[in-house]
């Protein structure tokens, strides 16, 4: 797989600039943005009636003042939360930051749809809709969101996350068999992998990211390393580690 490289490594603000304003959020967003941010990562939900909505959980109760499950409220009822939508997330990034698209829709939680990836479809008629710029990427960790995507949309590049207990090794074998040209493992089996898996990615043709680095002595080494992103909380501290590793 051809893939263009980087010029610099990206710093990701994972849910926005989480460490300074409510993840997800717009707020949080436009703390990214003004953190310097190259992209900001955010999580896409379907309501009940079919509107997609960013929101991490589940359920709204975590980092709301409401209670329910997403997939189970309608659009109006979320957007007296104080959730976002797609398009208004898009609309504040567009020409400023770069957009990780995060789909939710996995095996084992409320609202897991196996017969539609109604995310996705939902995230790609956003895209037109508002007329992003890009850079875009669509990721998840249901291969099948992502296989949907580059189905639908295969110039829009897409992403594997990589849970937890993943070794980073098996998620790059994962990612270019299934012709994703990012890979994203959890940082610390990228640690584990050591300094020369970054090589071998990129060597594969991939391009590697890795959350959650808040860090910044480990963000320096994954810099040091040739990472091609970092995803943090924290972008306004790891976007100063970036400029001087690579300044």
């Amino acid at each position: 797989m051809n893939v263009e490289r980087l010029p610099r490594p990206m710093v990701v603000a994972h849910r926005g600039a989480s460490v300074e304003q409510p993840e997800n959020t717009i707020e949080a967003f436009e703390a990214a943005i003004d953190a310097g941010a190259d992209a900001v990562e955010f999580d896409v939900r379907m309501t009940a009636d079919g509107h997609a909505v960013v929101m991490h959980d589940p359920d709204v109760s975590r980092t709301t003042d409401g209670t329910g499950l997403v997939s189970e409220m309608m659009l109006k009822e979320i957007r007296k939360l104080g959730v976002p939508t797609m398009e208004e997330a898009l609309r504040c990034l567009a020409g400023r930051a770069a957009a990780d698209i995060e789909i939710k829709n996995l095996p084992g939680e409320p609202g897991f749809t196996h017969d539609r990836e109604s995310a996705v479809e939902a995230t790609l008629e956003a895209l037109d809709e508002v007329g992003f710029p890009g850079p875009v990427i669509v990721s998840s960790f249901n291969p099948r969101s992502i296989a949907r995507s580059r189905q639908l949309r295969p110039d829009v590049p897409t992403g594997l996350l990589a849970s937890y207990d993943v070794d980073a090794a098996d998620a790059l074998t994962r990612a270019m068999g299934e012709g994703h040209p990012w890979v994203l493992p959890f940082v610390a089996k990228v640690l584990e992998a050591g300094e020369g898996f970054c090589a071998e990615a990129r060597d594969a043709g991939a391009l590697l990211g890795v959350w959650i680095a808040d860090d910044p002595s480990i963000a320096r080494t994954l810099f040091d390393w040739g990472i091609d992103a970092v995803a943090t909380n924290d972008p306004r501290t790891i976007v100063l580690v970036r400029d001087q590793v690579r300044g």
